[in-house]
């Protein structure tokens, strides 16, 4: 199994055992700054993280740490496990796929929306309800600003992309002339 699938059912255990969206946030908060710790000292992190520190000792080390940062018993167990299992290294990377995990849990679609320029309120509103029509569930848009777009819009999910944008047109139009 690679380090992603495993870091996603990190995340996965994580997400069914919180249940509102506060106690979710509360989470990532307390993970993060328990990341920011092991990034600040060094000495922790070595402790922690370094297979020349016997496991027994590195969940010692950790449980009193824990203890001092009084953090939600899931975030807690959460840390444990990875520390047991040598993954605390990837805490940073579950960081970072959590807030995607957490929305697929409650099925929410994640969606990137890049465009030329900067959308006004009203037109992110109007792509949040078509997207929505479109996947039939609620969504989630994350905006960018992409100028080589032209015009348009481009749209990710996941790895697949749809590309409603003038350049893409243009693209399109280019391999259709080029066949004739």
């Amino acid at each position: 199994m690679n380090q992603q699938s495993v870091i996603r059912k990190y995340g996965q255990g994580l997400a069914s055992a919180v249940r509102t969206e506060e106690e979710f946030f509360l989470c990532l908060q307390q993970l993060q700054s328990f990341s920011d710790l092991l990034e600040s000292d060094e000495r922790i992190y070595y402790a922690l993280t370094s297979p020349f520190v016997i496991k027994s000792r590195q969940l010692s080390i950790l449980e009193e740490v824990l203890e001092e940062l009084n953090f939600d018993p899931r975030v807690s167990k959460l840390l444990w496990l990875l520390s047991k299992n040598g993954r605390l290294a990837w805490l940073k990377t579950l960081l970072i796929e959590l807030p995607e995990i957490w929305a697929r849990a409650q099925g929410i679609e994640t969606l990137e929306v890049s465009s030329a320029v900067e959308l006004t309120e009203e037109e992110k509103k109007q792509v949040e309800e078509t997207l929505k029509k479109v996947e039939k569930k609620p969504v989630r848009l994350t905006f960018s600003l992409k100028p080589e777009i032209l015009g348009g819009l481009l749209i990710r999910k996941g790895s697949i992309y749809y590309d409603v944008s003038l350049k893409g047109s243009l693209l399109k139009l280019k391999e259709i002339i080029s066949q004739r």
